[in-house]
């Protein structure tokens, strides 16, 4: 945690500030141990002012005890008074922090606003991605916590579809893998389940619904258990029954694709480049267009961080980052297939932590 603390410092006065303060809730977990989340989008459960000498989480009365009991190191818990806004803005002034860097994507305008109005001369400098970059590789603790929740995922992955039959509903099957993700051990889905049977795997992302699963159409199933803080996240394309040539073929492509993927993907390559890799692969298919999405993206308490691997991404990938690798084709009225698997970044290529069938 004090290394986390030095390097925030750091990025701060890269930012030409003379403090921060976090409010977006997984940097604020992340730098101060407080693993409360936020109400959103407008009822914050605490924020972080770190200044070169001292960090304090403000919290409100209610959450104090369990901020004193989880935030560790250096950083102290502290009471505030609503609105917290303002409250801070006076404490900023009262401790003569002229240059404070803001998470200008976790603020919203009326809390800015407050701070603003309440905090005298101090100027809020936005700090853009300066503080979510510096979650995106992990540490030792936070690779042993993702790789139990990769586990976690694939055993719940094969518990709920080795007895999948016919006529069970989407909405039943999401259900079915959020209990085995806690009768397995895990916190609990680390995003909410996505089963898309038929005509609705077409659509990348789907909220599971009463229709039932049929045999030879495509199932796609996207998932992921959370074990202190941490996510996973895994898709498998499945069909019922035996599958239809069609099905074969073009799960196959993705397949052949993301397998070229996993195997060429390494650090020090741009989030552009190693999306192409299966974006060629798809597109000499003649399956191109139908690739709507980005190869992946990092994952850790949240399941959407850096680095972004797509057609426009300049992040470059360092070892010690976890990311996702998930083509995916989609066709308006026959369904879609994806394959995900999760992987982290070394120096050499990428260690697998998916292990579910494919």
């Amino acid at each position: 945690m004090i290394d986390r603390l030095h390097r925030l410092r750091e990025a701060t006065t890269a930012l030409g500030a003379d403090g921060a303060i976090i409010t977006h809730p997984a940097n604020r977990h992340y730098f101060s141990g407080f693993p409360a989340g936020d109400h959103a989008p407008d009822e914050s459960s605490g924020v972080l002012v770190v200044l070169p000498d001292s960090a304090v989480l403000f919290t409100s009365p209610t959450n104090l005890p369990w901020a004193e009991n989880t935030v560790r190191h250096s950083v102290v818990a502290r009471p505030w008074s609503r609105p917290w806004s303002q409250f801070l803005g006076e404490q900023l002034e009262s401790l003569g922090v002229r240059r404070v860097a803001f998470e200008d994507r976790a603020l919203s305008v009326a809390d800015h606003a407050g701070i603003i109005q309440s905090s005298g001369e101090s100027r809020l400098i936005p700090a853009g991605e300066a503080y979510h970059a510096l979650r995106a590789a992990k540490d030792e603790q936070e690779l042993e916590r993702i790789a139990e929740a990769a586990r976690i995922t694939d055993a719940a992955f094969v518990a709920v579809t080795t007895e999948l039959n016919a006529g069970v509903t989407e909405r039943e099957v999401a259900w079915r893998i959020e209990s085995a993700i806690h009768e397995l051990g895990g916190d609990g889905p680390g995003f909410p389940v996505i089963v898309a049977a038929g005509l609705n795997s077409a659509r990348p992302h789907h909220d599971p619904s009463d229709r039932p699963l049929q045999e030879g159409e495509p199932v796609v199933i996207d998932m992921g258990a959370r074990v202190g803080g941490y996510t996973a996240d895994l898709t498998r394309t499945i069909c019922l029954g035996e599958a239809p040539p069609e099905f074969t073929a073009r799960y196959n492509t993705v397949l052949t694709a993301q397998r070229r993927a996993l195997s060429s993907i390494r650090a020090g390559m741009s989030g552009r480049d190693a999306d192409m890799v299966a974006r060629e692969d798809l597109t000499n298919a003649g399956l191109g267009e139908q690739f709507v999405h980005g190869l992946g993206h990092g994952v850790g308490l949240l399941i959407h961080e850096v680095p972004s691997l797509g057609k426009n991404s300049e992040d470059i990938l360092a070892p010690g980052q976890v990311i996702t690798v998930e083509p995916g084709i989609y066709f308006e009225n026959w369904g879609g297939i994806r394959i995900e698997d999760l992987c982290v970044v070394t120096a050499t290529g990428l260690d697998v932590l998916s292990a579910a069938p494919k």
